[in-house]
């Protein structure tokens, strides 16, 4: 018996670090472009917008390749999903870094996009489907910490990386590392959830417009568009911009600011996998987890707004520990819901975060370019448009509170 449950332990790390590889590398890829902005802005001569651009064409790829991959995650399982799409991903880098031009290089993001489209959702559905109800929240906060690890990755290791190897460089790299993770996602994990997506009735799934009209959908999807998707757009583009133009740090500083954020926001992830299961045994559910921290995050967001020195970076370490929070509110709205519909479910809110996020960080570059062209300088113009965001995480946790769940079937 005891060699059986450790046979079973070791099984479950290496399904978990094949899963957890890829997505260090797609988190890695989703946040690159804060640290390398002033060079890509420099070599192909990008505007704020089209910097917006370039970068939102990931999330653009990302939520619309949701709801197919909620389709196949459900039909073929996470590992013949996720592995032939790592191959996308990886010939999406190489584009890049062969790109002389917006255009090419625009191709090669959206590619990137589709192809690191389930390195969450994949590791997701499958948890969701074989591990107990009690570790879901856990099991994906450590999913998150690997995700934090690329994102740490992305800061000051990337831009002394591609002082190195160039810009394009980093992307060649990356291109083999995706390859890498197809590789260990398709030999090393198995297919075991494939057996639990079956309908035990063998009723049809309910399609994308069923779910997102479901009462538990319509209460977190204005919280997920400004919240998940807004706190994605800053960090993986604009957090970069504003540390530089608003508060007046150098590149040098701002890609240390970056990895000091990343570092309290992995902290953050690791202190609440370890809070939030004991919590939800005392009787505090992730719903209320993550009515806390969205309250955090829109209060440190609006310190960020109207403190303008250069000491002022620290706010982002103080803002790190709300995150984790918010993001559970993705694990909480999918045990809402029966396990046989995980992949649905799933990359239906991830449509939402990543639609958001598209969006978010775009309009983000697009507001800038439009009060610059109206006379404001470059600082108070994001300033405005990162007031424009607060504002909207407010209105829509004023929807999330007055809007009481509603238990419905599909």
């Amino acid at each position: 018996m005891p060699h059986t449950v450790t046979s079973a332990r070791a099984i479950s790390l290496r399904i978990f670090l094949s899963f957890a590889g890829a997505y260090f590398i797609s988190y890695a890829l989703r946040s690159v472009n804060a640290a390398l902005a002033p060079l890509l802005a420099e070599d192909l001569h990008l505007s704020a917008g089209s910097l917006g651009w370039l970068t939102s064409a990931f999330f653009l790829a990302f939520a619309s390749m949701q709801i197919p991959l909620g389709i196949a995650l459900d039909k073929f399982g996470a590992r013949r999903t996720e592995s032939a799409l790592l191959i996308v991903g990886a010939g999406g880098a190489l584009i890049v870094a062969l790109a002389h031009s917006l255009l090419t290089i625009s191709v090669g993001r959206l590619l990137i996009g589709v192809g690191v489209s389930g390195c969450l959702m994949a590791p997701y559905a499958y948890f969701r489907r074989c591990f107990p109800t009690e570790r879901q929240s856990q099991l994906a906060l450590w999913m998150l910490i690997s995700g934090t690890l690329g994102a740490l990755a992305a800061t000051q290791p990337t831009l002394a990386l591609a002082q190195w190897i160039g810009w394009r460089g980093v992307f060649v790299t990356a291109a083999g590392l995706l390859a890498l993770g197809s590789l260990a996602i398709f030999t090393l994990t198995g297919d075991q959830d494939r057996y639990a997506a079956r309908a035990p009735d063998g009723a049809a799934p309910p399609g994308f417009l069923r779910l997102i009209r479901h009462p538990t959908m319509l209460r977190v999807i204005p919280t997920t568009i400004f919240y998940s998707g807004g706190l994605t757009a800053v960090q993986t583009l604009w957090a970069g911009p504003w540390l530089t133009e608003v508060i007046g740090l150098s590149t040098m500083e701002a890609g240390d600011a970056l990895l000091a954020f990343n570092s309290a926001l992995l902290a953050s992830y690791l202190a609440m996998s370890l809070f939030s299961p004991r919590a939800e045994r005392l009787g505090l559910p992730l719903a209320r987890q993550s009515l806390v921290g969205f309250v955090w995050v829109v209060s440190c967001l609006c310190l960020i707004v109207f403190w303008r020195t250069r000491d002022a970076w620290m706010l982002w370490l103080l803002l790190a520990p709300g995150i984790p929070a918010v993001v559970l509110m993705q694990t909480q709205t999918a045990t809402a819901f029966p396990r046989h519909l995980a992949g649905r479910v799933l990359t239906t809110f991830n449509l939402v975060t990543f639609t958001g996020a598209f969006a978010v960080q775009w309009g983000i570059g697009l507001l800038v370019d439009v009060l610059m062209s109206l006379g404001y300088p470059r600082d108070a113009s994001l300033t405005g448009a990162f007031l424009c965001l607060v504002t909207l995480q407010g209105l829509s946790l004023l929807w999330f509170v007055l809007r009481r769940p509603v238990l419905s079937s599909l």
